[in-house]
């Protein structure tokens, strides 16, 4: 910086130096807002770094007719982890997972540990039978299969023209 321009910073009231950038004092605040609350979210939950990342599967919801299909999709999951919980009216899907990850090499040791947690409630558009629902999952794709307890028929689509 050369020393004209220090002069001139220097001779620069706090007015002057905000019209020159009217941002720059908004940043500051906003920096020093946002260092404060990742401070404060340290203390009241130090292990922050810990708990797993609860994650809501994406879930799509089939009706077929006699039964209604939910498939929602969970990569990186096993199907021993897998929990179903159903009810005539709703459906609870949840899971744990944790991986580690070890290599020693000559010089340094490389471990590496991942959690994650889904869990997704959701009602369902008609009332089904529990006891009769089916389950598989393929390739993090979970499909649970459940009849209605009065079926219906399936809709027929009608095309209609426009004039």
């Amino acid at each position: 910086m050369t020393d004209e321009k220090k002069d001139e910073e220097k001779r620069m009231t706090p007015r002057d130096y905000w019209m020159r950038d009217p941002f720059s004092e908004m940043r500051r605040m906003l920096d020093t807002f946002r260092s404060n609350m990742e401070d404060t979210l340290e203390r009241v939950f130090p292990s922050q770094a810990m708990l797993p990342a609860l994650k809501q599967p994406r879930i799509d919801i089939l009706d077929l007719g006699d039964a209604l299909q939910v498939v929602a999709d969970m990569p990186g999951v096993k199907k021993e982890d897998i929990e179903i919980n159903l009810t005539p009216e709703r459906i609870e899907i949840s899971a744990e997972s944790s991986t580690e990850t070890e290599r020693k090499e000559e010089e340094y040791t490389y471990r590496e540990r991942g959690y994650a947690s889904y869990r997704r409630m959701l009602d369902l558009p008609a009332a089904v039978l529990p006891d009769k629902a089916a389950a598989t999952f393929t390739d993090g794709v979970l499909e649970v299969k459940v009849p209605k307890k009065e079926p219906t028929e399936a809709e027929k689509k009608t095309r209609v023209n426009v004039k």
